[in-house]
């Protein structure tokens, strides 16, 4: 069961539920996600309940992730979410978005500083690569504030287009 519940000062990371539909599609929206992250928009609802679905039963271990957590408030709005995507030989990926207007108030680096130690406990592993685009100061910002450590910074494929890629590392010593 890859079920989970954390909560820091001002959010909870839990799963997901179909009555969060309409806020996973409007969060989707922004363009910092069309820009870094545009395989994460949902231009309907439907495909966004499609999705919701599918993730829902990632925690079952019915296959082997994404494992994608909503970032709520703690006064009930959903912001986003925290993620860990597997990149194959038992190497796992962070991931994380917050909603446009929510962006600016350190809720990211709040939930991957508590997510980083439970997911990897739960998943059995002591490391998780941090991966962004170049441009994508914010996220570059919240790896490195959260104790990821630069490994290497090239121009590579990412989510289809060349670009320049930093890949951080976060190891549990």
């Amino acid at each position: 069961m890859r079920n989970l519940k954390i909560e820091t000062g001002r959010l909870v990371i839990t799963k997901f539920d179909e009555s969060m539909v309409e806020s996973v599609h409007l969060n989707s929206l922004d363009e910092n996600n069309r820009k870094f992250v545009p395989d994460e928009v949902f231009e309907t609802l439907e495909e966004t309940r499609e999705t919701i679905l599918f993730l829902m039963k990632c925690y079952d271990g019915e296959n082997n992730g994404p494992l994608v957590y909503p970032i709520i408030l703690k006064s009930g709005e959903n912001i986003g979410y925290v993620q860990a995507v597997p990149l194959g030989n038992s190497e796992w990926e962070i991931g994380y978005h917050i909603a446009e207007n929510y962006t600016r108030n350190g809720y990211a680096t709040e939930a991957v500083m508590a997510f980083v130690p439970v997911i990897t406990k739960l998943l059995g592993i002591t490391q998780i690569w941090g991966i962004c685009r170049g441009d994508n100061i914010a996220s570059r910002k919240v790896l490195e504030k959260c104790s990821f450590k630069l490994q290497n910074k090239s121009i590579g494929n990412y989510k289809g287009e060349k670009h320049e890629v930093y890949k951080y590392l976060y190891s549990i010593t």
